[in-house]
């Protein structure tokens, strides 16, 4: 069911939404979402990146689609790689905090 916005007007799901719902394709495919991918507690790989933020050996910031940032806090974070849309992360990770993860 669409959700009803503050004015009263539903609001529509976007058409890739929808593509991707129908057709069950990978939401990092068309809808630009970040893909991590954690190899133990020390190595990370982030996919569907738009860089970097902030970048210390306790704190990496990286940016996404829609304004929305990944923070991985941990310590002796070290930034392995970065390709255009690919990065790689080492470091004691700690603590990572998605998009959208409020509310």
């Amino acid at each position: 069911m669409a959700k009803t916005a503050k004015n009263g007007h539903r609001r529509r799901k976007p058409c890739k939404t929808l593509l991707v719902n129908f057709f069950g394709l990978p939401g990092e495919v068309l809808l630009d979402l970040p893909r991590l991918v954690m190899l133990g507690n020390n190595r990370m790989v982030v996919e569907n990146h738009r860089g970097l933020l902030e970048y210390t050996e306790e704190t990496v910031r990286i940016k996404t689609a829609q304004n929305g940032e990944i923070r991985v806090t941990g310590k002796g974070l070290n930034l392995l790689y970065m390709a255009r849309e690919e990065l790689g992360l080492a470091g004691r990770f700690l603590r990572i905090d998605l998009p959208g993860g409020e509310g």
